[in-house]
């Protein structure tokens, strides 16, 4: 099938076709809707190949994040991780192809864009306990890399060695009297959340500290008021989402609990946005441009045909800043 017999079975030309899948604004959504409709009944689609035969389009990265855009927004890493791949891929002369989408929709778009040779390999985020985006990658050939602690020996990984990260923020605040302190976590299915719980309970147990580990409830009326509900005598709290630590922060006083002077508030990545709330946020400094690089460095390898390994990054770096202090008595 051509271009020509969808544009003949939709009714329209075939440059009205290609402006449709180019998304391009000169065709109605009624008309785009049709030549999709046809597309999909004579199973064709664009040959995304010919163009980098032909000169006009060189290797594309794919980055399919299952978030919200309102959640992918407010997350600083994403902010980082984009700014963090774009000059080792501009270096290569490849270019990033990103989207969101819904949970369910999140497999075909991986298969889409593979069988048209929209892209040339994929980097995993967000990678899931028994994420079938593994075996994925893995049947459809596709050159693959994810961020995170190696999950799968048929996709490499890029790890932030943080080994002793937890033993570090459990010292600091240990050191400041805290004898109870919690871990917050808004993914509670995502492969190094368990992993990280285990590390943040052997930490505290080194210590003599009680250790929890908390899910962060976004859908009740006042998320903030829910989890310091739950406290149960923790007076500090390490909270793997930068922005959700900067809510706590920016919300806790008004439902009567004062930061630091009741409870000490570490995040567990660190950006700009943790200078803009005040107290300013206790936060881990995450190598996250560095592990960006790596990634592209080992994706190139995978697409030339050269074996590549899972990596392991620098640690990260404690910036103590004013969401922590003292215990209160």
């Amino acid at each position: 099938m051509t271009i020509a017999d969808v544009a003949r079975r939709a009714g329209v030309s075939p440059s009205a076709v290609s402006h449709a899948f180019n998304g391009r604004p000169n065709v109605s959504e009624a008309t785009a809707a049709r030549i999709r409709a046809a597309a999909d009944e004579l199973s064709w689609r664009p040959n995304y190949a010919s163009r980098k035969v032909s000169g006009q389009g060189g290797r594309s990265l794919g980055l399919v994040i299952a978030r919200a855009s309102d959640t992918f927004g407010r997350d600083p890493f994403f902010m980082r991780l984009l700014a963090g791949l774009t000059e080792p891929l501009s270096d290569l002369g490849w270019s990033l192809s990103l989207t969101l989408v819904r949970a369910d929709e999140e497999e075909d778009v991986y298969r889409q864009w593979w069988s048209e040779q929209r892209v040339d390999a994929f980097l995993l985020v967000d990678v899931r306990e028994d994420d079938p985006r593994l075996a994925l990658v893995a049947g459809l050939g596709a050159p693959a890399v994810l961020l995170g602690a190696p999950v799968s020996d048929a996709v490499p990984a890029v790890t932030v060695g943080d080994e002793s990260a937890f033993a570090i923020v459990v010292g600091h605040l240990a050191d400041l009297g805290h004898r109870a302190v919690a871990r917050v976590t808004d993914a509670p299915g995502l492969a190094h959340t368990r992993a990280r719980d285990t590390r943040f309970a052997e930490a505290a147990a080194e210590r003599g500290l009680g250790a929890a580990s908390l899910a962060w409830h976004p859908d009740v009326a006042d998320p903030v008021a829910d989890l310091l509900a739950r406290l149960d005598g923790a007076t500090a709290l390490v909270v793997d989402s930068e922005s959700i630590a900067a809510e706590i922060v920016a919300h806790a006083p008004e439902v009567g609990v004062a930061v630091p002077a009741q409870l000490s508030v570490v995040a567990w990545e660190d950006s700009w946005v943790s200078t803009l709330v005040r107290p300013r946020l206790t936060a881990f400094d995450a190598p996250v441009e560095e592990s960006a690089r790596t990634a592209v460095a080992l994706l190139e390898r995978l697409v030339r045909g050269e074996p590549a390994t899972s990596q392991t990054v620098s640690g990260r770096r404690l910036v103590v800043r004013d969401s922590t202090a003292p215990a209160p008595r």
